[in-house]
């Protein structure tokens, strides 16, 4: 009687063994799937016009509520970020601000296409902002590298540039540097494009540097 219950049990095995693992894959799967809706807390960042600067805001995360797979919700919560695009009666502002944060101006950034954002939880964002004003600034050419005392600069085009810069900051950068110029192996003179280091927008964005031997 044994033998027979035992011969029932294992007979066909591998296809019933097959068929749970199966089932418990589509169940799984489905559950990975499933929607689901949180409160995440991510960092901002402010993508303001090039006439206004932003010295400060708080607070740096806002909460969204926002509607996905798990899975998708689990990396934006590591990766994801919030940009807010400053209204743009804002752009010629200078002082402190407090901006109402809404759907219109928020933008969840990596986009997934199975991801939404439901709410923001996070109302208003407090904002310190400067006028930025054009200064034109001389162009020092930086030079690195072994050979560097073999060579010198012999013309710079143009030999200043526009800095779009931050007003509180006007009186205290009187120039600019290109990026480091390696003379490491450089053989001879000639010209070579560098752009310019700054953490402030310049125009142009790059020079005409002319080397040649001492």
């Amino acid at each position: 009687m044994l033998k027979k219950i035992v011969n029932k049990i294992f007979r066909n095995f591998h296809y019933k063994l097959l068929a749970i693992i199966f089932s418990f894959l589509l169940w799984f799967l489905a559950v990975k799937q499933e929607s689901i809706v949180l409160n995440v807390k991510l960092p901002v960042k402010i993508a303001t016009s090039p006439t206004v600067n932003v010295a400060d805001y708080s607070p740096k995360k806002i909460t969204i509520e926002v509607e996905g797979t798990k899975k998708s919700i689990e990396f934006i919560k590591e990766e994801g970020k919030i940009y807010i695009k400053l209204p743009l009666h804002y752009v010629k502002s200078s002082g402190t601000v407090t901006i109402p944060i809404n759907h219109s101006i928020i933008t969840l950034k990596p986009q997934l296409p199975d991801i939404s954002i439901i709410n923001v939880k996070t109302k208003k964002l407090t904002l310190k902002l400067e006028k930025v004003i054009k200064k034109p600034v001389p162009v020092k050419v930086a030079l690195i590298g072994k050979n560097r005392q073999r060579f010198k600069v012999k013309n710079t085009t143009p030999n200043y540039v526009i800095l779009y810069i931050p007003q509180s900051k006007a009186s205290v950068i009187d120039f600019v540097k290109t990026e480091p110029i390696d003379t490491t192996y450089l053989k001879s003179g000639g010209t070579i494009f560098a752009k310019i280091a700054s953490p402030y927008r310049t125009f142009p964005e790059s020079v005409e540097v002319e080397l040649i031997r001492r």
